[in-house]
């Protein structure tokens, strides 16, 4: 998905897709590898003319007087035709000095920025290098905390040495003497607003070289087959688009920060989150490209190189590994992303219809809240009437936030809900309300029975064996690594009735009675020491036909359902384990000499960490837009585990000697070090995520093994 989710963005960035496209944007930057200068693109008059460098600038000034948000769609698409030309340094320039310049500086220079007659340049540090430095008519170095605006084409003197990117060529630039004028403390914004705007290019990188890869492998055959098929490839390609999809994010959210503010410490944090995790994005996703197409791409003739330039550019103008390094400042002084939704004016008539009966509720007692929540629907308003209230996405967010402001949680039933849930889009009216009754005072429990010791992640591969008896079946076999299986009341099983069907036919869902005497749950005592999961075996059970949730031999779609009901509601929350951020910051604090790469590697996880509310934020945003689903909940689950792996990783090296105890500094850093590997195994492992992100997302052919 790119940046832009309203139809407004979608259009913007089609725009100016469609016209790189037909200014052949790519063959411009090709002219450019051997030419012995670069200068302004041909068609640079007709993007001023378009607007687009005076998007985010005021209309006084000769802007449009919209935001960074529509600025960011902009350069994303510039990154994604590798276009020539010093936009993203020109654009950088002009936001800080509509920020932080004086009415006369911006009255004199902000017209000529906006229409193009002037370009901008930026050296973010004191090496004054400056990508466009030798073009430019207003450079903007820094000095100490101030940013120094240097205007006057021949104010500066420039040395071009040969360049990594000669599309789009970097300069080492001198200013001693040239007259300036300074804008006091203002390093800050320069650095915030270049890394976001940066960062937006490196995800149009990203997204290109992906979208480049995955193309690749679909047509490109090896040993009688696409290489798409073979799993690392498809490896390669998920990684990739996961790499796009946080950067994605994380601009959007930067992006989103900088509409409100472009001096808050929320812009800064999301500002430095965006470089941290675009940048990296960009220069991975350029490599993997290369790699996935072989030796043509690595041929002077295919344009997978010319990716890599840009991508090596952009980190050499901003330093993700100083990013990174804020990124952890900011957590240890206590900034946190905001993860509120920017919800459409009708929100405030759902709200006022809403509020009274919320706040009624919360005067309840524990007992009678739960049982109002369940009259209401209020307690899963996504769940259909009259169980739930059938809510849209507007309203789910909207019972959200009137339940954080009134105290109130939603009803929190994991698993069961998940199954039960499943019952009511295929059940039976009588076994939709036999179900739901116990349900809403929480005293039934419900697990799934869906893995076997045979299949693992193979979902489908059942071999329990359902043989039909008088009123029922006998049920015969074992399921393991069964969340909860030793406390549920009900379970809800896969068993083959018919083997000789296709595997995804003969499949039948049925309710089991978990206090039959015919099943045995066996706990699982982990590496942990706890036991949370459980094998089941069944021997002989009977199962009434009034139990057979969906139709016989077709379980295979109710399996689906359920495994698809986990994330059908909208709104904030976290959906696994996570971190506290004060467990990384102290103990880098109090040893920083023990964690190699020190605070950078913390911001890097820190970054990933918080992205994961940005991805849920954006995901309600579209949402309520109107917008399909994206791939944001496909790549939670896998990006969630990398995150613990890493925060064990980093605990671990924190804790130093003392993590060969479990007290003290070393208990948490012991617990994640054991607990971490269940993140990445349970509920479908990391490789068959990647596979499916692959499959679904990218549209990468499945093995043909694969029945």
């Amino acid at each position: 998905m790119p940046i832009a989710i309203s139809d407004e963005h979608r259009e913007l960035a089609q725009t100016v897709s469609e016209f790189l496209t037909a200014r052949k944007s790519l063959a411009a930057n090709r002219e450019l590898l051997e030419a012995p200068a670069d200068g302004l693109p041909a068609f640079w008059n007709e993007i001023a003319g378009l607007g687009w460098l005076g998007l985010h600038l005021p209309e006084e000034h000769g802007g449009s007087g919209f935001g960074l948000s529509e600025l960011v769609i902009v350069a994303e698409e510039l990154g994604r035709a590798v276009t020539p030309g010093p936009f993203v340094p020109t654009a950088i320039a002009s936001a800080v000095i509509a920020a932080a310049g004086s009415d006369d500086l911006k009255s004199r220079l902000l017209p000529g920025l906006a229409d193009g007659s002037v370009t901008g340049a930026v050296a973010l540090n004191e090496s004054c290098v400056a990508i466009g430095g030798h073009l430019a008519g207003v450079v903007l170095t820094v000095s100490g905390d101030d940013v120094l605006v240097i205007d006057g084409k021949d104010a500066v003197k420039a040395e071009v040495p040969a360049n990594i990117d000669p599309s789009r060529r970097a300069a080492r630039i001198t200013a001693d003497g040239a007259p300036s004028v300074t804008l006091p403390g203002a390093r800050t914004l320069l650095t915030d607003l270049a890394r976001l705007l940066f960062a937006a290019e490196a995800t149009g990188v990203a997204r290109a070289c992906t979208d480049q890869a995955a193309d690749y492998a679909k047509v490109r055959e090896q040993f009688g087959r696409p290489i798409a098929m073979f799993q690392g490839v498809k490896h390669h390609c998920s990684n990739m688009l996961v790499a796009a999809e946080l950067a994605t994010a994380a601009v959007w959210d930067a992006a989103r920060a900088a509409d409100a503010s472009v001096t808050d410490d929320q812009f800064r944090y999301t500002a430095a989150i965006a470089a941290t995790l675009a940048l990296p994005a960009a220069s991975q996703n350029a490599q993997l490209n290369i790699q996935v197409h072989g030796g043509i791409g690595f041929t002077w003739e295919h344009d997978a190189h010319l990716f890599l330039r840009r991508a090596t550019g952009i980190a050499a103008a901003v330093n993700e590994r100083e990013a990174a390094a804020d990124v952890t400042a900011l957590t240890a002084q206590g900034v946190r992303r905001k993860g509120a939704i920017d919800l459409p004016p009708e929100a405030e008539e759902i709200r006022a219809s809403l509020r009274p009966e919320i706040e009624r509720i919360a005067a309840l007692d524990e007992a009678g809240r739960q049982q109002a929540l369940a009259e209401t629907g209020l307690g899963l308003p996504h769940w259909p009437k009259p169980w739930g209230r059938g809510a849209s996405p507007l309203e789910q967010l909207v019972i959200e936030q009137e339940f954080a402001t009134a105290g109130l949680k939603k009803l929190s039933l994991g698993i069961t809900a998940w199954n039960i849930l499943t019952i009511i889009q295929h059940g039976t009216e009588e076994q939709k309300q036999r179900f739901l009754e116990p349900l809403w005072c929480g005293e039934e429990i419900w697990c799934q029975l869906f893995s076997e010791p045979g299949a693992g992640s193979d979902a489908a591969g059942v071999q329990t064996r359902g043989t039909r008896v008088e009123g029922g079946w006998k049920v015969n076999g074992q399921k393991v690594w069964t969340s909860g299986a030793h406390k549920a009341r009900y379970g809800f099983a896969t068993v083959r009735t018919n083997p000789d069907k296709p595997k995804h036919d003969g499949i039948t869902m049925m309710v089991i009675d978990m206090e039959a005497p015919e099943v045995t749950v066996r706990p699982l005592r982990q590496i942990s020491g706890g036991s949370d999961f459980n094998e089941v075996f069944f021997d002989d059970v009977f199962v009434p036909d009034s139990d057979v949730v969906g139709p016989v031999d077709g379980g295979w779609k109710v399996a689906r359902a359920t495994l698809g009901n986990e994330s059908v509601s909208i709104g904030g929350g976290d959906s696994a384990i996570s971190i506290p951020v004060e467990a990384l910051t102290g103990p880098l604090q109090a040893h920083p000499d023990r964690l190699p790469g020190g605070a950078e590697r913390v911001g890097a996880l820190l970054a990933r960490m918080q992205i994961m509310t940005a991805l849920n934020v954006r995901a309600a945003s579209r949402a309520v837009t109107g917008g399909g689903p994206g791939p944001e909940g496909a790549i939670t689950k896998l990006q969630l585990s990398e995150n613990l792996h890493e925060a064990a990783a980093v605990l671990s090296a924190l804790a130093g000697p003392d993590l060969a105890f479990m007290d003290g500094e070393g208990y948490l850093a012991g617990i994640i070090t054991l607990a971490n590997r269940a993140m990445s195994i349970a509920g479908g492992t990391s490789e068959i995520k990647r596979n499916q992100i692959a499959e679904r997302i990218l549209g990468l052919p499945r093995d043909p093994l694969i029945r």
